[in-house]
């Protein structure tokens, strides 16, 4: 397991990066349906550049991302591949 992921909870302030481990606690149609509605909400485009790092992910992003898992019956909160301090943004 890569000790440099984060849960999203711990860090309401600060922007995560990656998204490269988000599924692994989820079934693979549970996370084929988050995945869509994700994409139907970011865009293709910026749900791909969130997923990969290239794009950080705001708090309000990491919020709808977070209800989307719970709306789906995950319980464990989204875990993200890096948490940086708002200051950090590009």
């Amino acid at each position: 397991m890569n000790t440099s992921t984060h849960a999203a909870q711990e860090h309401s302030d600060m922007l995560a990066q990656g998204m490269s481990n988000i599924y692994d606690a989820v079934s693979t149609s549970t996370a084929s349906a988050i995945k869509q509605e994700l994409m139907d909400h970011f865009g293709k485009g910026l749900y791909y550049r969130m997923k990969s790092g290239e794009k950080h992910i705001t708090p309000e992003q990491q919020a709808f991302i977070a209800a989307t898992f719970e709306k789906h019956g995950v319980t464990t909160p989204p875990v993200y591949d890096h948490m940086l301090a708002a200051s950090t943004q590009h």
